[in-house]
């Protein structure tokens, strides 16, 4: 085993700490080393991802935080990617899912639309919050006459290319989230109407 691409647990140590450490996640982290809980062991080697994340930063990939009800299947269609690609990049070897997981999700390089199928439960405000858009510019670009969808209609969400999405993870703050992107407090609270400072777990966010 190489020793650059190990890890041995020292005493306080936990999954979030060594993998915000390691440019990785804790999705990650448990996929590889088959973990079934969160739980550490002093002396525990843990294998690291050969890739590292940073190299992929800031252009092709979000971080999604597994939220209660979430499945593989749900969260590869919510993002329009296949379920193998998701699988695939976050080397998972099942499709098991824990609350609190952060999964990374590829970006596609691409500069079209997005089409968002309509799924049970959906409101046009929740997908309206999860894509960054105004109601009024989703309704406008949809033609939609009222806030009523059917389950199953194709929703078209703008192209966002001249920025990138990222999703807040625990402990995140946008003083973090700035820093982490080299921008501002104020930039990001412009583009994504923000009137506080607060963020939530799981919320997506506008990156200039």
């Amino acid at each position: 085993m190489d020793n650059n691409n190990i890890y041995i647990v020292k005493e306080n140590d936990n999954l979030y700490e060594i993998a915000k450490a390691n440019n990785t996640t804790i999705g990650i982290l448990k996929a590889l080393n088959n973990l079934q809980s969160n739980i550490l062991q002093i002396g525990q080697i843990l294998k690291l991802p050969i890739i590292k994340v940073e190299e992929s930063l800031p252009c092709d990939y979000i971080i999604y935080t597994v939220k209660k009800g979430d499945n593989l299947y749900s969260i590869a269609a919510d993002y329009n990617i296949s379920l193998e690609d998701l699988i695939n990049y976050n080397e998972k070897g099942s499709t098991i899912l824990h609350i609190g997981d952060e999964l990374l999700i590829p970006k596609k390089q691409t500069s079209e639309n997005i089409i968002y199928i309509v799924k049970p439960g959906d409101t046009l405000y929740n997908i309206a919050k999860r894509y960054n858009i105004s109601i009024d510019d989703l309704k406008t670009i949809n033609n939609l006459p009222n806030n009523t969808l059917q389950i199953g209609t194709e929703i078209i969400i703008p192209s966002t290319k001249n920025y990138q999405t990222y999703v807040v993870r625990t402990r995140d703050s946008l003083a973090s989230i700035a820093n982490m992107f080299n921008t501002t407090i104020d930039d990001i609270k412009r583009i994504n109407n923000l009137k506080t400072e607060e963020v939530l777990v799981g919320q997506i966010i506008l990156i200039p």
